[in-house]
């Protein structure tokens, strides 16, 4: 398999509204690239809106997490009830 072939994708929704931008990841669901490319063409061909919404493919990069998160004494003796909620 090529490197390519491992990429996966987001198809993210962005909204523009009267008072911002948002963003939303399609059926958060990762897809390969050809499948992604497949589906973003769909769902432009179907959008109706196009001054307001728009479809962009963003690669999924899990570079930045080489490992887990521990948790350390400190946070695991945290005394609940000094939490404000």
């Amino acid at each position: 398999m090529s490197e390519t072939n491992d990429k996966k994708f987001f198809i993210i929704k962005k909204i523009k509204w009267s008072w911002g931008t948002t963003y939303t990841i399609y059926e958060q669901t990762m897809y390969d690239l050809t499948t992604a490319v497949k589906k973003l063409l769909a769902l432009d061909t179907l959008n109706e809106d196009r001054e307001r919404n728009s479809y962009h493919l963003q690669e999924v990069n899990f570079s930045m997490v080489e490992e887990p998160l521990v948790l350390t004494d400190e946070v695991k003796n945290n005394n609940q009830e000094e939490l404000p909620f």
